[in-house]
């Protein structure tokens, strides 16, 4: 009786709304779901690799691939900014080569293919991207989200953003390029939690689909993957260039202004 009663008492202490909050999320309930949604990844990433072992075979030996691939994609956001390119052509690709889908068609596996991958990694960075929104959610509880939102560059951004949210996060979700001003703008301004999801989940869809599409394809090799990473990478480097040559500008400027003498007096 005793331990039934403290399991409920833990039970409903986990599930706490915490401190009440003018946002109305219950960031405890959503937190603890999304450590057991990457759980549960991660033990059938293990039960499909035992399975692997005995029959190398057989569907469920994808399964692992499978699992790790949707692990790594839900963990992609602002806070871990891991790249995602790679891993989409991988596993579209003939060095992992998904062979369960054979139906001696070859345009028919391929197009499985380029679905499967673009579905499942979409899923994965949608995911990534609502964990991400309650993370921003829980840090605006502490910071001074209410004087920002009434700032003239707040009120001007909202009404930019207001024309057509959904369609605003799905382009922004497809370019290689990341703006997270949009998704930080779309968290702040308290857009609908299922668009969220499902905006970022439509652009990265189509986004992966030209991927994995391009490594099924061309037939994309591993150094091809390296390449393709490598240039989406400098892309994005070029994106913050100019910022960087302006501070290193300034920091040379400063450092060429000679401090004044000191006059010693007798």
């Amino acid at each position: 009786m005793e331990k039934s009663s403290t399991l409920r008492k833990l039970f409903k202490i986990l599930l706490h709304a915490g401190h009440h909050s003018d946002d109305g999320y219950n960031l405890r309930r959503w937190f603890i779901f999304f450590l057991l949604y990457l759980a549960i990844l991660v033990s059938l990433a293990l039960l499909s690799l035992g399975y692997f072992r005995a029959e190398p075979n057989a569907f469920p030996s994808y399964a692992w691939l499978i699992a790790l691939y949707v692990f790594y994609m839900s963990l992609c956001c602002t806070f871990f900014p891991a790249p995602t390119a790679w891993i989409v052509l991988l596993m579209a690709s003939p060095v992992i080569g998904l062979d369960f889908l054979s139906t001696n068609n070859v345009y028919l596996d391929a197009l499985l293919t380029i679905i499967i991958v673009a579905v499942l990694g979409a899923f994965g960075t949608a995911m990534a991207n609502l964990n991400e929104y309650h993370l921003f959610s829980f840090i605006f509880r502490f910071g001074r989200i209410h004087k920002l939102r009434q700032t003239r560059f707040y009120l001007s951004a909202t009404r930019w953003f207001e024309i057509s949210p959904f369609a605003l996060i799905t382009v922004m979700s497809f370019l290689p390029i990341p703006v997270d001003v949009v998704r930080w703008l779309a968290i702040s301004h308290r857009y609908r939690r299922d668009h969220y999801f499902l905006a970022n989940f439509v652009g990265r869809f189509v986004r992966y689909a030209l991927l994995a599409a391009t490594a099924t394809c061309l037939k994309i090799s591993f150094f091809g993957i390296i390449l393709i990473q490598a240039s989406l990478a400098l892309l994005i480097l070029l994106r913050f260039l100019p910022r960087l040559t302006c501070r290193l500008k300034q920091g040379r400027l400063k450092g060429s202004v000679e401090p004044p003498h000191e006059v010693i007096s007798a």
